[in-house]
């Protein structure tokens, strides 16, 4: 019988469920919304992979379990005592972190660029809302952690989940005490980075559970970013950009949006950026491409689909378009961040119509992506090697052939939709012994010819713009 591998990836927007199989080929996958109700989020994910675990047929090896920001308390019985903390709700705790310790201190020793939902900065507001809280705190627990912990009894953690609270001092590899005093809190409170057993739930009794870490640092070791240079571009509701390196990253990149930490199997540093993130921006809403692109679709078709953009950019012949867009509906975020920038169109040429305009925003959003990677390898005292795009599939064709040309080099996109989870699994096999393998890819087609067209727009059009926002 084949061997199985189990995965989860608890995001804020999205839960997926997946098995698959040992080089990471998906059995079966199911998916649905986060809820800010934990004991909700909880359930949904056992169900979704109770229906898995029946439709593979047969039990996994072990599960992994990956996961985004935010997190909630648990009392003494593991039950969460608040909704999920999900959103910016902390803004004013953050902007005390960075004046009181200072933001290129934090950085130095956390690799947080703290912001808003940074989980020390929800320390805080917790601390300063509800003390009581923390005071009968258990543990507390990330998304991922949430689940590990309900089917294995006991709080389970990973390094890299413990390297985003801004309180974890990441060369010393613990908490550091003093920033944990300042919320109230101990290093007890926080989960083990440990290998637990299945106690309950739909999986057998002992079946090995593993937190894998953070699910862009998981996603980007799944699609083989392992060596210095290597960039992984991942497409979701927020797109991240991901660059392996051998050192951590200088002071020079405090304030820009960037944080640093370690790779998902600890042999390497990363760099880590979110296409934006900005602690002004309304709780709830996300203000990064995957926002842009649903905006785009919105625009050239009554049903706002993908498939309706697809059609308004075939049209558009000619490109690059020439057009100049800065692609930021709420803000601009690493790696120069701009709260108040807002999307704007250059250089539109008569006779240029909605259809130019809506190439030229994709072509824009590519052209920030690449500013994102050349910051990452700059700071990571690298050249960039390889790109590769996860979540492709829910980019469309367009994107995906203007990123081709823009990003310097060949880049590739995977054929597994569900990277972090798939990578979860993985790397829960790999606990277990076995390889690490890497998930399959294609080269995207690139025209070199075009590629310089593009590049001579993106230094001399797109750079020199948004850098006037500083």
């Amino acid at each position: 019988m084949t061997a199985l591998l189990a995965g989860i990836d608890v995001g804020a927007t999205t839960c997926r469920v997946g098995i698959y199989t040992a080089d990471g080929a998906p059995v079966v996958e199911r998916h649905r919304t986060t809820s800010t109700d934990a004991p909700t989020v909880v359930a949904g994910v056992l169900a979704d992979l109770r229906h898995c675990l029946d439709a593979a047929g047969g039990p996994p090896l072990a599960v992994g379990i990956t996961g985004g920001d935010g997190g909630v308390p648990l009392d003494r019985d593991l039950t969460p005592m608040t909704p999920l903390l999900l959103d910016d709700r902390a803004g004013a705790a953050a902007a005390w972190l960075a004046g009181e310790v200072g933001r290129t201190a934090l950085f130095t020793t956390t690799g947080v660029d703290v912001a808003a939902g940074t989980p020390l900065a929800t320390w805080l507001w917790l601390r300063r809302q509800l003390p009581d809280t923390l005071d009968r705190m258990r543990v507390w627990a990330s998304l991922p952690d949430l689940v590990a912990t309900a089917l294995c009894g006991t709080p389970l953690s990973h390094r890299t989940l413990a390297g985003r609270t801004g309180a974890y001092d990441q060369r010393a590899d613990r908490y550091d005490d003093d920033l944990l005093a300042l919320a109230g809190i101990r290093a007890g409170q926080l989960p083990a980075h440990r290998t637990g057993s299945a106690v309950a739930g739909p999986l057998p009794v002992g079946t090995p559970v593993v937190v894998t870490g953070h699910d862009h640092l998981v996603a980007a070791h799944a699609a083989g970013a392992r060596e210095p240079g290597d960039v992984v571009d991942s497409l979701g509701a927020a797109e991240a950009v991901v660059t392996v390196s051998e050192r951590v990253a200088p002071d020079a990149a405090a304030g820009t949006g960037t944080s640093w930490n370690r790779t998902a199997d600890g042999t390497r540093w990363a760099l880590l950026s979110t296409f934006t993130e900005l602690a002004e921006r309304p709780s709830g809403t996300v203000a990064d491409s995957g926002r842009l692109l649903a905006w785009l679709c919105s625009l050239s078709s009554p049903a706002g689909d993908l498939a309706g953009l697809e059609r308004v950019a075939e049209s558009v012949t000619t490109r690059p378009t020439g057009i100049v867009v800065l692609p930021y509906l709420g803000g601009r975020g690493a790696p120069s961040p701009a709260p108040e920038q807002r999307l704007t169109v250059h250089d539109l040429a008569p006779g240029q119509a909605l259809p130019a305009v809506v190439v030229a925003a994709l072509e824009g959003a590519s052209y920030h992506v690449r500013w994102l990677a050349e910051h990452h390898a700059e700071h990571a005292d690298t050249k960039l090697s390889s790109v590769t795009v996860l979540g492709g599939a829910g980019a469309g064709r367009t994107w995906l052939s203007v990123k081709a040309q823009v990003m310097p080099g060949p880049v590739r996109v995977t054929a597994v939709g569900a990277a972090a989870c798939a990578g979860a699994a993985l790397l829960a096999g790999v606990a277990l012994g076995l390889p690490a393998p890497v998930l399959g890819s294609d080269v995207l087609p690139r025209d070199d010819l075009l590629a310089d067209r593009y590049d001579a727009i993106y230094r001399g059009g797109f750079l020199p713009r948004v850098r006037e926002v500083a």
